[in-house]
């Protein structure tokens, strides 16, 4: 089978993350896979996976991912591989492959996932995705019912939840690390994720401020990091911005608590990554955490809530019981998002679409 990713690039993230996994499992099973693109730092980890990578041009939200140019270049990597499957992640990736298929006059199975939406998009998601589209995959419960309320049929969006599991770092790994980034022995509580509004790291910084003891430190890049510096550095706190850093199991390792602060997840896949380690964890009560991780497995705040934040950090560090408390619910709970099946209910929806 010849199977076609589409996506706006690949740069580090949750989709680009499970993209990765998908060509890493389809080569294995002897499928041969593409992912078209924009640029990204994570294009050599596609290609290690197996996957060919054709460059698409870089586009925006306010291009509406296709334009002619976009469009164009799609359509003759689909005259060129002729692919069975295209799967297309987040409704502009989708536009444009239905432009691209209908300019290249090609007939394979469009297969839509929904990686997760701000959610005032899934109006105009829904409308879209209603046109050019039979079925969508929701990455998670929570999307599945955000797009459906937004007028999407119910009966046409299956959902596969994405696989989030880490293979611990040993001590040397994790020594290193520490030695590298300057940690001292103080308890060290982590943030990873984009540097984007959604994550709402401002409340991180004001929660580090309520609590001067430990070390707080946030692994990721975006286009907020120049402000979210200022704003630390502003507020006293301390709170480091190493950016991005390759081995997050190591730096989970190091944590005494991941925190989460997000304003909205589609899935949380660098939470359910720490709590496959049982790191305990901090999260936002927001519809993607609480629809796959169980109450006792982290403790849950209200989002925008700084304070609240803060009091379960120190409940955390201040209590050796809860902190292996909530150690064993979450590997228990890791049990239930492995990638395989994942993975193999991708197989299934491929060779299901391509036989339809």
């Amino acid at each position: 089978m010849k199977i076609l990713h589409v996506l706006p690039s690949l740069a580090v993230g949750g989709m680009e993350r499970m993209v990765i996994q998908l060509a890493a499992d389809a080569t294995a099973h002897g499928d041969s896979v593409v992912v078209a693109s924009g640029p990204g730092i994570w294009v050599e980890r596609a290609t290690q996976a197996g996957a060919a990578h054709v460059a698409l041009p870089v586009t925006t939200r306010r291009a509406v991912f296709g334009m002619a140019a976009t469009t164009a270049a799609l359509a003759r990597c689909i005259g060129q591989v002729q692919p069975d499957v295209v799967h297309a992640h987040n409704v502009r990736a989708t536009l444009l492959a239905r432009l691209a298929l209908t300019a290249a006059r090609h007939r394979a199975a469009l297969i839509p996932t929904l990686h997760g939406l701000a959610p005032g998009d899934y109006r105009a998601a829904s409308h879209v995705l209603r046109l050019i589209v039979g079925r969508v995959i929701a990455c998670a419960p929570s999307v599945a019912r955000s797009l459906n309320e937004a007028g999407f049929p119910g009966d046409r969006i299956n959902v596969i939840t994405n696989g989030a599991v880490l293979q611990p770092a040993g001590p040397q790994r994790q020594a290193e690390l520490r030695n590298s980034l300057q940690l001292g022995p103080a308890p060290v509580v982590v943030g990873i994720g984009r540097l984007v509004r959604q994550k709402n790291w401002p409340v991180f910084i004001e929660a580090a401020g309520y609590l001067p003891g430990p070390s707080f430190v946030v692994a990721g890049e975006g286009p907020l990091h120049a402000e979210l510096v200022g704003l630390a550095a502003a507020s006293g706190c301390g709170v480091r911005f190493v950016g991005l850093i390759d081995d997050v199991a190591a730096l989970l390792g190091l944590a005494c608590c991941v925190v989460s602060t997000s304003s909205w997840e589609g899935l949380p896949l660098t939470l359910l990554e720490a709590l496959s380690l049982g790191v305990p964890a901090v999260a936002t009560a927001v519809d993607g955490v609480t629809d796959v991780v169980p109450p006792k497995a982290a403790l849950l705040v209200p989002p925008g809530d700084p304070r609240a934040v803060a009091g379960a950090v120190a409940r955390v560090l201040g209590d050796d019981g809860l902190a292996a408390d909530l150690r064993r619910e979450a590997l228990a709970a890791a049990l239930r998002w492995g990638p395989e099946r994942m993975l193999a209910e991708y197989r299934q929806a491929y060779r299901t679409a391509v036989g339809g």
